[in-house]
């Protein structure tokens, strides 16, 4: 447990920095209560960070101490990120226990990227508390963990860490290829902001504000009306935006070095093939103009949840298509949520693959991508949407049960899930304290993904670590050779590694 706080610790030092950009436009606008909040923040994160670094001690990470780092700063992130919400009150309420859940429910949908919001009106509160809102979404986007950890560690830390946030190598090194990130998002952040201020919105806390929501598909939106940046031409460069961020980083890897040929995957394909679909099939359901609605089913299949209509209000039909929209999800490698294109095609072609197995023919492995999936990768596929679907229906399960209609508990259990935020309405400040805390857990599980969050909670013994131990006492001659039988090869530590043992 050590390790996972000493890391914690230079996790949340790295938070306190941060909210160094949020106080200079607290500064800029002359917001002097929200700047002391939001220095309150600062220093609450660096203090406990300094606190965790002291008291610990940090190592190298294995896989579950990994997971459940990537969990927990999401949670930490989630309480501690919540100050300048409580300290400014941004939900007018009396209750002080009422309050801080509602803080913590907005902090945490900002680090997740949902965007789901309990704040009616932003326009009221202060500019520099509806940038830091849009702030968090870069911080839990870009996966501060990871990129914070590459600059102290490498090898198994780095391998540990790459394999619970799904992380994939564009270079020969991972810290090359985080460098990469780094560099190209800032670059969009610029661009786009200047491109949105060339447009006419010219409030620079709204503008970079809604580029950060737009790029990291989290979706809060920095004024109540957000039906200006729905409308031409702010529609198309908000759709752009949103796009760029579901796709996987590898697209814009190979686009920027003029790797034309190879730059769009058959997951990108996907994607444009179901985004199209989609428009095809709600503009049926429900007819709007057809940039409306190109624009609210990217915003749904990209997770980022920015919206002009009432969902509470459209026919049954067209939520349950939004549902599957979200669900699914956008690319792998970037900040969009849901299932993912790349894990739906590997269920699809895995259906031939267990008929053949059930037919006697019998197959070593799937291909997509250029990548190879073997019968674990398959098995492990089926069992995370599995897992996914279970969880959407026991949560929307609970809202229904607490008052709410079917569909439309499904369709905020699977909007919380794929960090997607956008609402039919049953999220906002008069729902139970208990159903905002189940939500807070379902919008973890979405950013972290489903297995890294079971492998945290769950008591799981590393197999090849019991493996090794069993071996050490077949050396010794403390354990008979009928009871020590090897399945398969296995890696345990420096000196074992890649070796098999019979």
């Amino acid at each position: 447990m050590l390790p996972i706080l000493a890391n914690m610790g230079l996790v949340l030092q790295l938070a306190g920095i941060l909210v160094a950009f949020p106080i200079i436009m607290g500064f800029v606008y002359n917001e002097t209560q929200a700047i002391i909040s939001l220095f309150v923040t600062s220093f609450t994160f660096f203090f406990f960070g300094f606190s965790l670094n002291a008291l610990s001690v940090r190592e190298e990470l294995d896989f579950r101490q990994s997971c459940i780092l990537l969990t927990g700063v999401f949670f930490i992130l989630g309480i501690l990120g919540a100050i300048p919400y409580f300290w400014l009150n941004a939900f007018n309420d009396s209750s002080l226990t009422v309050r801080f859940v509602n803080s913590f429910f907005e902090s945490v949908s900002g680090y997740t990227t949902t965007g789901f919001s309990l704040i009616t009106d932003p326009d009221a509160l202060p500019r520099s508390l509806m940038f830091y809102r849009s702030f968090t979404h870069l911080i839990g986007g870009l996966g501060i963990v990871f990129i914070l950890l590459s600059f102290f560690y490498s090898g198994k830390t780095l391998d540990n860490m790459s394999r619970v946030l799904n992380f994939m190598r564009v270079t020969d090194s991972i810290k090359k290829s985080l460098a990469s990130i780094l560099v190209v998002y800032t670059v969009y952040i610029l661009l786009f902001s200047a491109i949105i201020y060339v447009v006419g919105f010219t409030d620079a806390a709204n503008t970079i504000s809604v580029v950060l929501s737009s790029l990291m598909t989290g979706g809060f939106s920095p004024v109540a009306d957000f039906s200006s940046y729905s409308a031409f031409p702010a529609a198309l460069v908000v759709i752009v935006m949103m796009i760029f961020g579901a796709t996987s980083f590898f697209i814009h890897y190979r686009l920027i070095h003029r790797k034309f040929r190879t730059a769009f995957t058959k997951e990108f394909c996907i994607f444009v093939l179901i985004s199209t679909i989609g428009v095809l099939a709600v503009q049926a359901v429900y007819p709007l103009d057809i940039l409306t609605t190109v624009f609210h089913v990217l915003s749904a299949s990209t997770g980022t949840g920015f919206s002009t209509i009432n969902f509470g209000e459209i026919p049954e039909k067209a939520k349950f298509l939004f549902i599957i929209l979200m669900f699914l999800g956008g690319m792998s490698f970037s900040t969009a949520g849901g299932i993912k294109i790349f894990r739906l095609a590997i269920l699809l072609k895995s259906i031939p693959f267990v008929l053949g197995s059930l037919a006697g023919k019998e197959l070593e492995k799937i291909e997509f991508d250029g990548n190879d999936y073997d019968r674990k990768d398959i098995l492990t596929n089926l069992l995370f949407i599995l897992l996914s679907v279970v969880l959407v229906i026991v949560t929307g399960a609970l809202l229904t049960f607490s008052g709410f209609g079917l569909t439309d508990s499904m369709f905020e259990a699977v909007s919380a899930f794929a960090t997607s935020g956008l609402s039919v309405g049953i999220v906002s400040v008069a729902l139970a304290g208990h159903m905002k805390l189940a939500l807070i857990i379902l919008m973890v599980i979405g950013r972290v993904e489903i297995l890294p969050f079971l492998i945290t909670v769950a008591k799981i013994k590393d197999y090849r670590i019991v493996q090794v131990r069993r071996y050490e006492d077949w050396l010794k001659g403390e354990l008979s050779a009928k009871d020590f039988q090897f399945a398969a090869p296995y890696e345990v530590n420096d000196k074992l590694e890649n070796k098999e043992i019979k």
